[in-house]
């Protein structure tokens, strides 16, 4: 691993503002990878040099087993789901991008009382939830 700071910068997904910078690269065994952190929004983005193409990313996708009652992938999620729940208003909306074959994080976020609608470009690719009219409270 090798920290760093790029003057490269790159327009940033979340927030679009063009000052992304190189802060870390990660060495595998069968790639390396760069990531990428906004000024503006603190944001940490893989560089999209990295990405997969479609059905790269589909076959590592299908690899993943994340079932709703699979309770280690359940345990795994509270990592996220945790945190984020102590910091919600009561009945937040909210997007699950990427929310995969079983969507267990929105599960267990409905469970807590929000409204989590799904999006996933393979598993749930409904445009709709993208398309701006809907507002996230996460």
């Amino acid at each position: 691993m090798r920290q760093y700071g790029s003057s490269e910068t790159h327009r940033c997904s979340v927030c679009a503002a063009e000052n992304t910078r190189t802060f870390l690269t990660v060495h595998d065994a069968d790639r390396e990878r760069s990531y990428r952190r906004c000024d503006h929004c603190q944001a940490t983005l893989l560089d999209p040099s990295a990405f997969l193409d479609e059905s790269q990313s589909r076959a590592h996708y299908d690899l993943h087993d994340n079932r709703i009652d699979d309770a280690g992938y359940r345990a795994f999620l509270s990592r996220l789901a945790g945190p984020l729940l102590s910091r919600l208003a009561p009945a937040s909306s909210g997007l699950d991008f990427g929310c995969g074959p079983g969507p267990a994080l929105a599960h267990m976020l409905e469970d807590a009382g929000h409204n989590v609608t799904l999006y996933d470009q393979h598993y749930v690719p409904d445009r709709a939830a993208l398309s701006g009219a809907e507002r996230y409270d996460f």
